[in-house]
């Protein structure tokens, strides 16, 4: 006697015509099916016989085999005896599915043919208008000399700090020296994929969908509040003032990395990502890609934290809600993907 029972990597969604998808994100095999298939599913938490199936539903026997096949074919719910690899999530990782699910979309995933991309390319810029701005100096001159640490000492005293000095804090030269250095458009030019840049650290296809914004603790040079980085001209747009906003940030901050950290950042980098710059050429891995994109300006605004003796460290959560409001933005064309802070260190200890 047979035996099936449903697969547990399933996520169930309705397309724009309402019909109801089901997809296998271990296996990547996707199906539009109706709500008797739905029906048949729900009882398949535990191995049953097709009679078993048959006598719980009363469905149309010949049309029951039929659409087990057809399910058994697209591995949304398996025959006894299966494969280990089919059964369940083992071993001592502990996958979320919505992680599991990204995790798999990576092998197949790729670049868009050109016919299949909507519209023209987004353009790699954000123009910004705030309540006023501030032009930033570039890299200032005190740090081009020869005392510069090579990269492999850099490399090597690369920390995570969270121990904050209580009497010195960041001023806006370094702040403009980090962002200068880490993040600034160096170069803009024309490919038959649209408008490109070049920027300190790369990004999957040039695509550069990652936004800064500074909020801006302790440095007293300037207004407190939230600013747009626009990396094209080294400047920083005041958009918002709003105690409350930021007041909520930095508690969620020391909420997340207490009891490690003594006090709220100098200056806190909110990373946006702007999707459709990213979407607009991958297909299944733009949201993997943008995740390494992000891990690629980590890590250059490590090295460059590090290297003019500033105390960084980025915050492994995000806090999209707040972010969406306190920036105003539609958050599913631009969302918080991450958190960078920065401050002077008391004592170069890292926690």
């Amino acid at each position: 006697m047979v035996y099936y029972k449903r697969s547990p990597f399933l996520f169930t969604y309705w397309n724009e015509d309402n019909k109801i998808i089901l997809y296998n994100y271990n296996s990547y095999t996707k199906a539009i099916v109706t709500k008797q298939v739905m029906r048949i599913l729900e009882i398949l938490s535990e191995w049953r016989s097709t009679e078993q199936i048959y006598d719980i539903l009363n469905f149309d026997m010949k049309n029951l085999r039929k659409a087990l096949n057809q399910l058994v074919r697209l591995k949304i719910i398996h025959k006894k005896p299966l494969s280990m690899k089919d059964t369940s999530f083992s071993g001592r990782a502990r996958w979320d599915p919505v992680d599991l699910a990204m995790q798999r979309q990576r092998s197949y995933g790729g670049a868009y043919p050109m016919p299949l991309r909507l519209g023209k390319s987004p353009s790699p810029i954000k123009h910004v208008k705030g309540l006023y701005s501030v032009t930033l100096q570039k890299e200032s001159d005190k740090y081009n000399n020869d005392d510069k640490r090579t990269l492999q000492n850099v490399l090597e005293a690369r920390r995570s700090i969270r121990n904050y000095s209580n009497n010195t804090y960041i001023n806006v030269d370094s702040l403009s020296n980090f962002l200068y250095n880490s993040a600034r458009i160096k170069k803009i030019f024309k490919s038959n994929e649209g408008t490109l840049t070049q920027r300190p650290y790369p990004s999957g296809g040039a695509r550069y969908p990652l936004e800064i914004y500074v909020a801006n603790n302790r440095i007293s040079d300037i207004q407190k509040g939230i600013y747009y980085y626009d990396p094209l001209r080294h400047k920083i747009i005041l958009l918002n003032r709003s105690k409350n906003y930021q007041r909520k940030f930095n508690d969620f901050i020391l909420q997340v990395q207490k009891p490690g950290q003594n006090r709220e950042p100098d200056v806190i980098l909110i990373i946006t990502a702007v999707f459709a710059r990213t979407m607009w050429k991958y297909s299944n891995i733009a949201y993997s890609v943008i995740m390494s994109d992000l891990g690629c300006l980590y890590q250059t605004m490590y090295l460059v934290a590090t290297e003019i003796n500033l105390a960084p460290c980025p915050l492994g959560g995000t806090y999209e809600t707040l972010v969406k409001d306190w920036l105003n933005l539609n958050w599913f064309e631009e969302s918080h993907v991450g958190t960078f802070m920065l401050a002077k260190s008391r004592n170069m200890i890292s926690k």
